[in-house]
């Protein structure tokens, strides 16, 4: 599933090809994907391509709906222009073979004849036609992301104050938005604290250290445009680089950069978990 500087390489870079095209159709090869009346969006212009956690909106201008799109664990972007073919979400084949594929779910059909299709091999994405004050309210739901002004060292703190593993606390996504696996592993290294400790351990010190840890590899992952270890490709077909900074993410086995020490690996909330055992306590 691809995280948050995943997600924003994608908005950011659909954002270049879409706004401007009108709708012209849209075919719903499989209902469970798509979400509402299509021929709502017939002769609609996108006017802008926007982010909340890792949910992606198309917007119209002033017009009261827009699309909210989630890829979830499978889902995958293909937009097909005339001089122009980009790709983004789960790495298969599909994007360098023939479309319509046999995982390709909707289509949509810009003026021109360029196209967008929606492909999820897992089904476990969608695309829905919602209001905009839908949407709004979605969106008031959700924590702050990690990129957000509202992500305080303080609000950290509170959410902090748990007998939970700090990572298993900094991955709930109804607590803090965008960090997943892959970055909550850097971050607590970076900040030398140990995955496995109690949230409510933490001193006030060492919470400031994980808030800038934190805030520090999700905004080098935004600029390296994500990481491709997993499920994960670019909007253009080509992997993000952050896998060639892990700092202990599925390095286990190998020595620490810091210390010398072998990185090592846990399980925790069924997730591989790595760590120091000299550079984090």
């Amino acid at each position: 599933m691809p995280e948050l500087p995943e997600v924003e390489t994608i908005r950011r870079q659909l954002g270049e090809v879409l706004v401007g095209k009108e709708i012209e159709a849209i075919e719903v090869l499989r209902s469970k994907s798509f979400e509402g009346n299509t021929k709502e969006l017939v002769g609609k212009v996108i006017k802008g391509v926007s982010r909340k956690a890792k949910i992606m909106v198309v917007s119209f201008g002033e017009w009261e709906k827009c699309l909210m799109i989630h890829l979830k664990m499978t889902g995958q972007l293909i937009f097909w222009g005339k001089s122009r073919k980009i790709v983004g979400g789960h790495p298969t084949l599909d994007w360098v073979n023939e479309l319509p594929s046999s995982h390709t779910r909707v289509v949509i059909t810009f003026a021109g004849g360029d196209k967008l299709y929606f492909n999820d091999m897992r089904v476990f994405g969608w695309i829905r036609l919602v209001t905009n004050k839908f949407a709004q309210t979605v969106f008031e739901n959700l924590p702050p992301d990690v990129t957000d002004a509202k992500f305080s060292e303080r609000y950290l703190r509170e959410k902090l104050k748990s007998t939970k593993a700090v990572k298993l606390i900094i991955m709930d996504q109804e607590k803090i938005g965008g960090i997943g696996n892959i970055y909550a592993n850097d971050a607590l290294f970076l900040a030398g604290i140990r995955p496995n400790r109690p949230g409510k351990s933490l001193t006030k010190v060492e919470t400031g250290k994980l808030y800038k840890a934190v805030r520090r590899v999700i905004n080098l992952g935004i600029k390296l445009g994500g990481a491709s270890a997993s499920n994960y490709f670019d909007i253009n077909g080509m992997g993000g680089s952050y896998q060639d900074h892990f700092l202990v993410y599925k390095r286990d086995g190998e020595k620490c950069e810091e210390c010398g020490n072998m990185i090592k690996k846990m399980r925790l909330g069924g997730r591989g978990t790595f760590y120091c055992e000299v550079c984090q306590v």
